[in-house]
């Protein structure tokens, strides 16, 4: 049984105790697809109260991207209006609760290192700062989705091995065991709260973790039971009194702050159970409370789409990331010279995969419809790191814009970061100046606009047209449509022809068919000046510069 902590019950009484603890929560958002999300690492974004920037002791190291660097909720509100320019109507920031602030090598500056999930975390700021950021947010038409973890805490306990009371060196992270390590276990800050159903705050108990040691992320098993390598503790997701502590825990986040939405980390390191029952649970408590359609958006990080759809079976998430699109059509075809015949499946087929309907009590959209494509993200390499040629990242940008899908925008890649991998991809923002004078920050408003300008491109279904069988590393192609890609978008009567030509080198042709009538005129909106005119029997013939794209819109 999960124990009651005293001293917690009594933190609590005092916090209810206040007149008015929490905002009213309200719904926000009316439909997913016309939001464009904007990752936030908080401690890397900006710096509004340097006040907050030794928490627990622990003081900033300028220039060391292991360690904390001092941003906070403050600071990302006082950058609110920068991301609303840049044309973003949705922000994802860091997990909020308190955590493990250092291990060995880095600090916990991420966020994904719980060591209590009833307290926020004060390196971020205050619960009211945190409160006032999500206002502010909702008064520019900015919804907040916040990261979360459901698989595991940060490094809170020790295994106390040879039963002597005392924390020996091998005892923080000892090996994977299948049946599980039977010693004591050793709190390195007092045991591990969370919230109950009735609002009160309760202790986990060794019971509530696997302990099993440090497991091996590509054994099924080890990944599913293990601790992380760094030591973080893997919750027993299987026991209903930890489910409930989940549901009950972040549900009271959501009330007391409002926010939109959660990305939900780490999601195949749980049992498909646990998610149905979390999300089952958890928009039942918000429905009954008037919040609607908040986002279960999870980071199943896979290139097989059957596990994506797995993972969002009735009752479980809204939605993942679309990661095998990020693998075939960002990385495969338009960075790395592919065939676009290539992500055939991730543009079309992968669709049958997946239901078709929206969960119940969800956010109204099927999983399909609501699927998040990005470039990069805080645990890859900066799509920047990934090749030299501009043009080729520019495109990326394009295509994650045209899918239909929702894009997903790394902060930084208007800044033109370039780190790459782990912490060195997790610049500090504050240090670009915030510029709004560079290409990339132009192009991605600009595409923001014209999404926003077009409900086919935030709504519209997408039919391919055309998806060459010769790539863009092809450097002397045989084929004149070499490198090209097409596909349109439908929403009611509003349609719009999106040509890619992923070649760089040479100028691209395709004739494809379309469902434009005959003699239509269409102009590229994108930037460019090219107009194309529809044939007789219905198709266009394309030709696209080397590493161009157009979005076309019939001339009124």
């Amino acid at each position: 049984m999960i124990r009651r902590s005293a001293v917690a019950l009594l933190a609590l009484c005092a916090a209810a105790c206040d007149p008015d603890p929490a905002p009213p929560v309200a719904t926000h958002v009316d439909d997913w697809r016309d939001r464009v999300i904007y990752q936030i690492l908080v401690d890397r974004f900006e710096n509004g109260d340097p006040s907050n920037d030794d928490a627990d002791g622990i003081a900033p190291v300028p220039g060391d991207l292991s360690r904390v660097q001092g941003g906070d909720w403050r600071g990302v509100e006082d950058r609110l209006d920068y991301v609303a320019r840049l044309g973003m109507s949705a922000i994802w920031i860091s997990p909020i609760v308190a955590n493990v602030p250092r291990i060995e090598s880095e600090d916990g500056y991420h966020g994904y290192w719980a060591s209590d999930f009833t307290a926020h975390n004060p390196r971020f700021g205050t619960l009211e700062e945190l409160q006032s950021l999500v206002a502010a947010a909702h008064a520019r038409d900015i919804v907040v989705i916040v990261d979360i973890v459901t698989n595991h805490a940060g490094r809170v306990f020790a295994y106390d091995l040879d039963r002597d009371g005392a924390l020996d060196p091998d005892e923080d992270l000892p090996p994977y065991r299948r049946e599980g390590y039977d010693a004591p276990i050793l709190w390195h800050d007092g045991p591990l709260r969370v919230f109950a159903a009735d609002g009160a705050i309760v202790e986990l108990g060794r019971e509530h973790f696997h302990r099993r040691g440090i497991g091996n992320l590509g054994d099924y098993e080890e990944r599913r039971y293990g601790d992380f390598p760094t030591g973080l503790r893997d919750l027993d997701t299987a026991r209903d009194d930890v489910v409930e502590a989940m549901i009950e825990t972040y549900a009271h986040w959501i009330l007391t702050t409002d926010v939109d939405g959660f990305r939900i980390d780490a999601v195949p390191h749980v049992e498909l159970p646990f998610w149905q029952a979390f999300c089952d649970g958890l928009r039942r408590r918000l429905a009954a409370h008037g919040k609607e359609r908040f986002f279960l958006l999870g980071e199943i990080y896979e290139g097989d789409p059957r596990e994506i759809a797995r993972h969002t079976a009735e009752g479980a998430l809204d939605a993942g990331f679309d990661f095998p699109a990020k693998m075939t059509l960002i990385d495969g075809v338009i960075l790395g010279g592919a065939p676009p015949s290539t992500a055939r499946a991730a543009l079309e087929t992968n669709r049958a995969l997946f239901r078709d309907v929206p969960q119940p009590l969800g956010i109204g959209l099927s999983p399909w419809q609501a699927r998040v494509t990005i470039a990069d993200n805080h645990d890859l390499p900066r799509v920047r790191a990934e090749v030299p040629d501009a043009f080729a990242v520019d495109q990326a940008l394009v295509a994650m814009f045209v899918l239909d899908s929702i894009p997903g925008i790394y902060y930084g890649t208007e800044q033109e970061f370039t780190g790459r991998s782990h912490h060195e991809a997790r610049e500090v923002m504050w240090e670009s100046e915030f510029r709004e004078d560079l290409p990339s920050f132009a192009l991605i408003q600009r595409l923001a606009t014209l999404r926003r300008n077009s409900i086919a491109l935030r709504r519209g279904t997408l039919v391919l047209r055309h998806a060459s069988d010769v790539g863009g590393i092809e450097l002397e192609s045989p084929t004149p449509d070499a490198g090209m890609l097409a596909w349109e978008r439908t929403h009611d009567d509003e349609r719009v022809l999106v040509g890619l030509n992923t070649h760089p080198l040479q100028t691209s042709r395709a004739r494809v068919a379309t469902s434009f009538s005959p003699g239509t005129v269409l102009e590229d909106r994108l930037g460019g000046a090219l107009t194309f005119e529809v044939a007789p029997d219905g198709t266009i013939e394309l030709a696209i510069p080397p590493r161009e794209s157009v979005v076309l819109f019939p001339i009124p």
